[in-house]
Order: C-alpha cells, then structure tokens, then sequence
C-alpha cells in the first residue's frame, strides 16, 4: 500500500505553534451515521465547536486517522466541510480504517512534514492492508530518518505525528495493536538531538507517557471512547474530546484534553459492535 503523504508545509507562525488534534473521527458511509448509537457527525461537530470556543486561533489540525469508519469516500468529504469551522490548516493521516485510494478529495492535505522556525512536524503512515494493529514500511521509517536528518541539521524539535501508538497503554486486548516494530522507530527518534514529542490515535482514550526522554501522547476520540487498563473490548461513559499542544520555541511542550461538557452522546452496544 502506497503512502498518500506527499510535501512540505510553512506555517508563518515564528514563535510558539498552537496545534490540535483530532483523531478517531469514524465518519460512516451516510451522514448521521452511527457506531454504537452515536452519531459521528454530531459528535465531531460538537468536538469542533469545542476547538473554536476554548483553542485560539491554532495554526494547525492534526487529524490521526480513522477518519471514515468504513472507508466510504464521503467521510473525507464531511470531514473537509466539517473542518471549515476551524480557521486554521488541517493536515491528516489514515487509520487502519481508511481507505484514501477511495477519496479524491482532501489530497492536499495529506502532508508529509510542516515546519516552522524551531519544529518540524512529521506525518507517518501506520496502516497495514488489511490489518487493524500498526506498522512502519521500510519507506515509513526512510520519512522518518530523513526527518530526524533535517530536525537536526536545522536545530528543530521534533513532533511525529501517527495513527497507532507505540507504546502499551495498559489494555490487554489493545495493546497487540500497537505499531509492530515500534523498536525501529525508537532507534531513528533516539538520534534527534532536541525534543520529540510523539502523538497517536487508535486507542480512543488519553495518555501520557515517557520514555528514553521522549513523550509518547494518545488522545480520546471524537466518537465513542475505550475504557482504560482493560483485558477486553469495553466502552467508556467519557464524553467525545481533542488535544491541545503549545509548542514553546525552546522545545518545552504544553498539552491537554478538552471534553464536550454539555451534552451527552450515549453508547449502545446492542446497535452494533465496534469489532
């Protein structure tokens, strides 16, 4: 499967990058279609409401994958319209449930690396054919050698963006899922010699964890959300959410979650399982 990641993008802001990420959306083959009971234009709608009132003017949205719930054209569709709410430039990635050889439209936005004057974004492709767990093809980790190159060329922080995690996040039944070869990734991140911080999708739910001095970030979806430290599949009562990142010139990283507060989108699992 060839990677839909092409190119370069500047973004003008000089001093500290605002960005947010969306992931998990689970567009569905019709408008107002829904995954256990919820309906994941709404509920995206709603996250996006949320982005416009609490995240000032960002400078760029990340969106992790799993953007068409089953890879139905008209998801990206819905999600470009979608995204006009938020005046700022989106950027995304697919999810082991995508299927972007199916969509003609949003191309452009399928960036490879964006860059300002103290980081440098870089976007990888996670999916396998065929496969729900995550992994790097040999040109995947050849995008990210170049870029730990060219972040420590120009004395750049680093931000990978991705679908799956790379670490466990604590529940049994989606910890297999993680990206397969996640030992070759932390070799080419290990070189870069400013801050990294690493984002992904997949598991629904938040977390934040370090390790050899880089900081791995999971974050909720805009859906349904999976229950933490779990030995099988099991739903949360969490509400839909995004993440926030300030990314300091100086490499500092502040970062949080915001959740739809004022309504409430309820799961049913008898309306369909997510598996």
């Amino acid at each position: 499967m060839n990677s839909p990641l092409r190119g370069d993008c500047l973004l003008s802001n000089s001093g500290t990058l605002t960005l947010v990420q969306v992931t998990d959306a689970h567009l569905m083959a019709a408008e107002g279609g829904r995954l256990l009971n919820v309906d994941t234009d709404d509920s995206l709608a709603a996250v996006l409401e949320l982005v416009v009132a609490n995240t000032a003017a960002p400078d760029g949205l990340l969106i992790t994958g799993d953007i068409a719930g089953d890879g139905a054209s008209d998801a990206y569709q819905r999600l470009a319209r979608a995204l006009d709410v938020v005046p700022a430039p989106s950027f995304w990635l697919p999810g082991n449930h995508d299927d972007c050889d199916e969509s003609e439209v949003g191309r452009e936005h399928f960036i490879r690396t964006i860059t300002n004057p103290h980081w440098l974004i870089v976007m990888l492709d996670s999916q396998q054919a065929d496969a729900v767990g995550g992994y790097l093809s040999a040109s995947e980790l050849d995008a990210l050698s170049q870029a730990v190159d060219r972040a420590n060329q120009e004395g750049k922080h680093l931000l990978v963006a991705l679908h799956h995690p790379l670490h466990p996040v604590g529940c049994d039944w989606l910890d297999p899922q993680r990206v397969a070869n996640s030992a070759a990734f932390e070799l080419e991140v290990q070189r870069c010699r400013q801050q990294v911080v690493v984002i992904a999708g997949h598991v629904h739910q938040e977390s934040d964890q370090q390790s050899t001095g880089i900081r791995y970030l999971t974050t909720p979806s805009t859906c349904i959300q999976f229950a933490p430290n779990q030995v099988n599949f099991k739903v949360d009562n969490q509400a839909p959410g995004y993440r926030w990142l300030r990314l300091a010139p100086s490499g500092e990283v502040e970062t949080g979650v915001e959740r739809v507060t004022d309504r409430e989108f309820p799961v049913d699992l008898d309306s369909g399982g997510y598996l």
